[in-house]
Formats: structure tokens, sequence, C-alpha cells
């Protein structure tokens, strides 16, 4: 008997993976259908938004923007656009209403991406990031998948290919972007099992960087133009500020910070001496040894957060951990400031802090500073940075969005929460006693908010066309005219139009939202019933979270 049992477990298929076709959507039938083909249709566009959510079947394919398939990508969203229209959307009930909107919402940015904006005729990167980050999520949360991401890694010669036919506009900044991601996807392949598809890929990825650096006289860098960037902040992001509005908004937010700083200045005390222990460990810090430093950040958070009323932790919420952030992702995001949370299926609940490479080039000066910036944590810019990305930040929030049944509130991230939830964070996290009462961390959390809303000026006004990537520098650095560093946030701008503002647009819409739900609770309300509230909705605008929350109508279409 134990024989036959033996022999029947391992016949027994394994156990079936998650796709995006085995989604339980809830609503109808004709609503389930075409939100799933507006996922796919995504995933077409980015095939490491599937692997980021743990449907790693789904994933095994890489972008494509010829003529044709533009061209049907448009037709297949036109066909689920006007499908949703004909739905009664508006006689069910607020769930279900949300969920409507927010596939819409995704339908209308895909098909304007595809059909209006085409950023793929300039922006190698179209086809390397999703590539590069699909690379990264299936390394990372399926290791044991050699099979697939062999399977990915045939595709890209022809992908290559197509790129040499489509992409025929590239600019400079483009073209240097591109190169640094392909330099970090040829480190990926690097350490792939030898053979002809990984080969051949590598060899058809050089070439092609060999033939866009011969390239000369490219324009300097392209933008959206100001009515696709207005489009975005309405249809997109569903922003109730047209973009004057919203500059005019930071505007007042950037004095008030101002003032605040001002009158902060004299209470912020010098930084104490380093101690013995803290110079001895800068004289061997290594990059385990920085890890470590920044891990225990992230457990001091956590503790603290189990200690206080500030919000529920389910415990479906793992740890997050650091790595030095993979190369791919350093021309798009810098090197640290970033992180990859769980996937929202499957079984993994650990998160990974993207921090900086330790450089052994590194003089006595900087290790030490390293060192203080992580052991005084709550007294620099390090505590708000560590906040942002782990607890209560994007770790906690996306953590509990992927507890969320409901898929379309995991699978789809909207920018806006995400970010805005996680500056937003920086800001309680404070207020609840995580750094201390010192102000010397007041003002470290002030920076952080400041340095946002600076962000919002150079995305609006570059994207818009109204200041050049150097005037955008410039006014980021408060740098003489020309002497700004173009780097990776500022390229944000044309990489990623409309991120930028999230982290702005999505804090001012919970604090909004926070004093209307207290005034709608009344002696009921209380911070942690709203942050758990708020959280329990996933990752979806806030304009929904609204309609959700207070009962008003969920925001229509033109």
């Amino acid at each position: 008997m134990r024989a036959l049992l033996l022999a029947l477990a391992l016949a027994a298929p394994a156990a079936a993976t998650p796709t995006l076709a085995s989604l339980d959507i809830p609503g109808t039938a004709a609503f389930a259908k075409a939100a799933k083909d507006v996922i796919d249709a995504r995933f077409a566009l980015d095939p490491s938004m599937a692997s980021n959510a743990g449907l790693f079947e789904d994933s095994v394919r890489v972008p494509s923007f010829s003529p044709e398939a533009a061209a049907a990508l448009t037709r297949r969203l036109d066909a689920d656009l006007a499908a949703l229209r004909r739905m009664p959307w508006r006689s069910w009930d607020v769930d279900r209403q949300v969920d409507w909107r927010w596939v819409y919402a995704n339908a209308e940015d895909a098909r304007r991406q595809v059909a209006v904006e085409r950023l793929f005729l300039r922006r190698p990167s179209a086809w390397l990031e999703p590539v590069a980050n699909n690379l990264i999520a299936l390394t990372t949360y399926a290791p044991e998948r050699a099979d697939l991401r062999a399977k990915a890694v045939t595709l890209l010669p022809g992908m290559i290919a197509e790129m040499r036919r489509v992409c025929t506009a590239p600019t400079a900044r483009d073209a240097k972007t591109a190169d640094g991601v392909a330099q970090g996807i040829l480190k990926m392949l690097e350490a792939e099992p030898p053979g002809p598809g990984r080969d051949g890929a590598a060899a058809a990825l050089r070439a092609y960087l060999a033939e866009l650096a011969a390239r000369r006289g490219l324009p300097e860098f392209a933008v959206v133009g100001a009515e696709n960037y207005a489009w975005r902040l309405k249809h997109a992001l569903l922003l109730p500020w047209e973009p004057r509005r919203l500059l005019a908004l930071a505007q007042s937010e950037l004095t008030e910070a101002d003032a605040a700083l001002a009158a902060l200045a004299p209470r912020v005390s010098s930084a104490a001496a380093p101690t013995p222990a803290q110079t001895a460990l800068a004289a061997g810090l290594d990059q385990t040894a920085l890890l470590g430093l920044y891990d225990d950040i992230s457990r001091e958070y956590r503790a603290f957060l189990d200690s206080h009323g500030l919000l529920s932790i389910p415990s479906g919420v793992g740890p997050i951990r650091t790595r030095p952030t993979p190369d791919a992702m350093i021309p798009l995001t810098g090197d640290g400031g970033s992180m990859n949370p769980p996937p929202p299926l499957g079984d993994s609940a650990l998160g990974w802090w993207n921090v900086e490479h330790f450089s052994p080039a590194w003089d006595g000066a900087k290790r030490l500073e390293m060192v203080l910036a992580a052991q005084n944590h709550k007294e620099t810019d390090m505590g708000p940075y560590a906040v942002h990305e782990g607890v209560p930040g994007h770790h906690l929030q996306l953590s509990i969005a992927r507890l969320n049944a409901n898929p379309l509130r995991s699978v789809l991230w909207d920018n806006g929460l995400v970010e805005g939830w996680a500056l937003y964070a920086e800001e309680i996290f404070w207020r609840a006693g995580g750094f201390g009462p010192s102000a010397a961390s007041e003002k470290s959390t002030l920076e952080s908010w400041r340095y946002r809303v600076r962000r919002v000026f150079y995305d609006v006004l570059v994207e818009s066309g109204d200041w050049t990537l150097q005037e955008g520098a410039d006014f980021k650095s408060q740098a003489r005219r020309g002497k700004g560093t173009v780097d990776e946030d500022i390229l944000r701008a044309i990489n990623w139009p409309g991120q930028l503002v999230g982290y702005f647009t999505g804090k001012m819409q919970i604090l909004a939202l926070r004093e209307e739900y207290r005034r709608k609770l009344g002696p009921a309300y209380t911070d942690r019933a709203f942050h758990d509230a708020v959280l329990a909705e996933g990752s979806i605008p806030v304009a929904l979270i609204r309609a959700k929350l207070l009962g008003e109508p969920v925001p229509g279409i033109d």
C-alpha cells in the first residue's frame, strides 16, 4: 500500500500555479471577461506586471509595438471599452462600481499609450524595461523556474529586431537610459545557464547597443506634451486637478514647508560625534554589514508598529529585507530608493528593499557617513527613507493589498495611492513618535515632504514642454543656470510621465479624505480606523476609495 501511495504521489501533477485565466474576478461574467482582457492587454505592454503579480506563466512574453501589434491591441481595447460602456454599472453596488471604473481607467490608459502617445517610437526602454523587470521578478520570486526565464530569453532576438524597425526616433537621453537597462539585462543573462538561447539573446542585445551608440545627431529628449500630460492626470490617474492648478497647489504647500523648516532651524542641534563603536564599524564596513544596518532599521520600525495603535497589521504581512539594487533598475530609479513587494498571488510574503551598493572605493569619511546615517536613522533622512520603502509605507500597504481577495485591487496598482500612501506614512509615523521627539526628526520628515512637493514642478513643466531637462535639474538642485545635474530622478519625468506627481497628489488626497472621514464618523473616528479602511481597499485611486468611505458617487466617464 505504501508503495502504491508513493507511486500515486509521484505521478500526481504539481500544484497548479495561478494564471490570469484562473483569477476569480468578482461581478458579472461579462465584466470578468472584459476585465481579464484589459489586464492581459496591460501584460502585453509590460509582462513584468504579470511576474510581479505572481502570474509567472503569463509573463513569458516580450512587449511588441510593431504597427500590426499596436493596431491589434488598439482594436482589442476599443472592444473592451465598448463592452464596458454597455454594462449597467451604475446599478451595481459600490464595490462593483469601483471595480468597473478602475478597469475602465486601465483600458483607457493602455489604449492612449499605444495609439496616441506612442513613446515606443523614441524609447527603446519601452521594450527593455519590462524585460529587465520581468527577469528580476522571476529570479526573485520564482528562482526554481529556470524554464520560464529560458523561454523569455529566447524571445529577445526577435524583440530586438522589432526595436530596430519600430524605434526609429530615439533621443540621446532615451538611448543612454536604454544602454544602462540593457547592461543590467546582460548581467542577468550571464547568470543563466549557457546555451544558444542565452548566447543568442546576449549577442543580439550587444549588437543593438553598438548600433545605438554609433548614432549621431540625436535630439536630447522628447516629452508627451501638454495635452497628453493633462489627459493622464484626469483619465489615467483620476486626479481632481489639471496641471496649472496642481502647480499652484504645490507652490502653496512649498511655501508652507519652507516657512516651517525656517522656524524649525534654531531648534535643530548639531549631530553627535561618532562613537568608537561606530568608527570601528565604519572601518570594516562591507556590503553585508551595510545591508545589516538597513535590516536593523526595518525590524525596529516593524516592532514600533506592532506595539502602537497606528494601524492594524494582518498576520499575512511578512518581513522586508534589503539587497543591493538590481543593476537594470539603476538607470531608472538610481542606486537605492526602490523596493519589490511580495507578489499578490503565491506563497511568499517577503518584500525586498533595494538599497545602495557598497563601494570598496569609499574612503573612511564616506563609510562613516553611511554608518551614522543608518544608526542615527531617527534623526537623519534614513528614517523617512526606511518608512517610505518599508513599514508603514510601500511594503505594508502592498502586503495588505496582496491579501485582498479581489485581484483587481492587487494585480493593478495606482501610482498615486501607492506613492501617496508611502509619503503619508512618513508623516504619520513621525507624529506617532516613531522617530522620537527631536527637532532633527521633524526636520528630516519635513525635508522629505518638501523634496516630493518640488518634484511636481519639474514633472509638470518638463512634460508640458515649458522646461528643458536642464532647467528641471537646475530647479531641483537650486543651482545656477546650467549647473544642475540631470540625474535619474529628473529623467523619470520623460521615462514615466506623471509618476513623480503621484507622491504629492496621493498624500494630499489622503489628507483631504481623512478630514472628511473624520467629520463623517464624528466621535467614533480614530486614525487607526481610517488607516485600516483605506488599506483594505487595495491599490486603487484615492478618488475611488472616497466613493467607498464617504458614500460619494463613483467618478464617471466623459
